[in-house]
């Protein structure tokens, strides 16, 4: 007996346990207590000949991720907090590794297999946390449309990956805040990640350019037509003044509320919008365009990504080009940390259209100024740092090893300095943040706060 036979005869037996029960006046408010023993009786017997069936692991990934979740309105307005994105830019969030953990995005993609749809309320992984501060209620039916729409456009262009997936390298490398959604950095990191052609914009014109010449472009909105918080969204096309939209959010009745009647269509699992309505009512904030060159690729064979962290030692600065020998595009400073995805002819790819030489790069971070050696082989000094990662925990003492300490265990000054730069309550200290180093240990230095990884920072 296959899946689609047993829920067929369970679905038979309820509706015979709800037709017993109308015809005993189970649902009438002065219902005897022997018509209750009867119904009891009755329900009692169906369930103990009804047996239980356990999908396999390999069933459980086999299920379809094109349906329509079940979800209501006021649920969605429920987790309306928790689905404010933050709009960061790239280049304010940087690419540096979080929390101390590994440097190097490693993933094995599965086969390619087109442009897929995800649903964030996938009950697969709807309740999966998505936290950078172990929040058990930030799952990813709150707060992953962000991770869910990369996944999507990765899964389309590259090899197939999954939302928990992509949830679990967004808390790793530092793109999921920590309280209020996925940074907009987060998108280009998953270009350089995977070697996809990348540009961003705010202007709605430009991004339904790009879609019109073969790009995947990922929306943030607002509270609008498609949140009533903040939201990601997928735009896969745009035909006759219709957009095509994979919203990960979408769930059966989205669009038919009184704020959003007559202004979406639904078809399967796809959302069209007509370019007037989007511009009128999705409250757009910024678009993440992605290259694709449109071909099938049905037997694309997994894809393996690897990078490593380097930090420029060209005290003079070091220029940002477009290609190998090409155009300079910006620069970095001395000391900054950046990730390598690629080597060629003497340099190094350090992102999307972004090469630098390599002959400025160094596998330690360089020190301004008369350095202390450490065990671990990396010199630093005493003296004021600032910090790159998204979030730096503060230890109890100079290792991994040693506990983590929390937010009220923070001095006021670097209190002050989180909330100043976003989040009061972190438990470690934000992007930004400026600390005195009075002891080097191990790699470590000593704030007045606690113990903190110096890799993760730049000597002022």
């Amino acid at each position: 007996m296959n899946n689609e036979q047993k829920r067929k005869i369970i679905l038979i037996i309820s509706a015979v346990i709800v037709g017993i029960l109308g015809g005993l006046g189970f649902y009438k408010a002065n219902e005897n207590s022997s018509t209750n023993e009867i119904v009891n009786g009755v329900v009692n017997e169906v369930k103990n000949n009804i047996s239980t069936y356990d999908m396999t692991e390999q069933e459980v990934k086999d299920l379809p991720t094109t349906e329509i979740q079940v979800q209501t309105e006021e649920q969605e307005k429920a987790v309306a907090g928790e689905q404010t994105v933050e709009d960061e830019k790239f280049e304010q969030q940087g690419e540096i590794a979080y929390n101390g953990t590994s440097e190097y995005p490693n993933v094995t993609l599965g086969n390619y297999q087109g442009l897929t749809y995800y649903s964030q309320i996938d009950n697969r992984w709807r309740y999966k946390m998505y936290s950078s501060v172990g929040n058990s209620s930030q799952t990813i039916g709150t707060s992953g449309c962000g991770p869910t729409c990369a996944s999507m456009v990765v899964t389309a262009t590259k090899g197939t990956i999954t939302p928990p997936e992509m949830c679990d390298l967004f808390v790793k490398y530092g793109y999921r805040s920590a309280n209020n959604g996925t940074y907009w950095s987060a998108f280009r990191f998953v270009a350089d990640t995977f070697n996809i052609g990348y540009q961003e914009t705010t202007d709605i014109q430009r991004a339904l350019q790009l879609l019109e010449s073969q790009n995947y472009v990922v929306a943030s909105c607002g509270n609008g037509l498609f949140t009533t918080g903040g939201h990601f969204i997928l735009l896969t096309k745009v035909e006759n003044g219709m957009i095509e939209i994979y919203d990960p959010y979408l769930y059966a009745g989205k669009f038919d509320t009184a704020t959003r009647r007559g202004k979406a269509v639904v078809e399967d699992n796809k959302v069209y919008v007509s370019v007037d309505n989007f511009k009128k009512y999705a409250n757009y904030k910024g678009f993440f365009a992605y290259k694709y060159d449109g071909s099938t690729q049905e037997n694309k064979q997994a894809v393996t990504t690897q990078a490593y962290t380097r930090y420029v030692n060209a005290k003079i600065g070091l220029n940002i080009r477009n290609n190998v020998n090409g155009s300079i595009i910006g620069s970095y400073k001395y000391g900054t940390a950046v990730l390598v995805y690629e080597t060629r002819d003497g340099w190094s790819r350090v992102g999307t259209n972004r090469w630098v030489s390599s002959n400025y790069l160094t596998s330690y971070m360089p020190s301004k100024q008369n350095t202390v050696k450490t065990i671990s082989g990396v010199k630093y000094t005493t003296g004021k740092y600032k910090v790159n990662a998204s979030v730096l925990n503060v230890r109890t003492g100079a290792g991994t090893k040693y506990k983590i300490k929390g937010y009220k265990q923070l001095t006021a000054n670097a209190r002050y300095q989180n909330k100043r730069l976003g989040n009061q309550y972190t438990n470690g200290l934000k992007r930004g943040v400026v600390t005195t180093v009075t002891k080097v240990q191990n790699g470590f230095g000593l704030t007045p706060s606690g113990w903190i990884a110096l890799n993760y920072c730049t000597k002022m």
